[in-house]
């Protein structure tokens, strides 16, 4: 793998990455029940070729990407869920739920995780095994 031209792809993403950070920042949710947050991690990975899976209890998510090789089965993993904290930070995309706030950093963590999907993908045909991205 030419990790140069990986860090050239992550830079193409990076900017719509911040703007999905940022999304996710201003409106966190608690708990298991997540549907806002549920709905703009699903619309990013809307259109990829991943097999998705949807929690019928919780807002949990599980995206399966199989690659072009045998191999093992590898699991990565994003919290989705924020705190029961007042943000005070007078960011322009600070949280618009008074009383909470993506203090955890699961915002990023999800953010991340969206981002490998993209890049995994790219290498598709000589990933070996599967990746699970699960966002819970």
């Amino acid at each position: 793998m030419d990790v140069s031209t990986l860090r050239d792809e992550a830079k193409d993403i990076l900017s719509e990455a911040v703007a999905l950070r940022r999304t996710l920042h201003s409106w966190p949710e608690l708990g298991n029940h997540l549907p806002a947050t549920r709905e703009t991690v699903c619309e990013s990975l809307d259109n990829l070729p991943l097999d998705l899976t949807l929690h019928e209890t919780t807002s949990g998510i599980a995206a399966m990407l199989t690659g072009g090789k045998p191999g093992p089965t590898v699991l990565l993993r994003a919290d989705m869920d924020g705190l029961p904290v007042p943000e005070e930070t007078g960011l322009d995309f600070a949280s618009e739920r008074a009383g909470f706030m993506h203090a955890c950093g699961h915002d990023t963590h999800m953010t991340m995780l969206l981002g490998a999907a993209r890049l995994l993908l790219a290498r598709r045909a000589d990933l070996r095994g599967r990746v699970i991205l699960m966002f819970q």
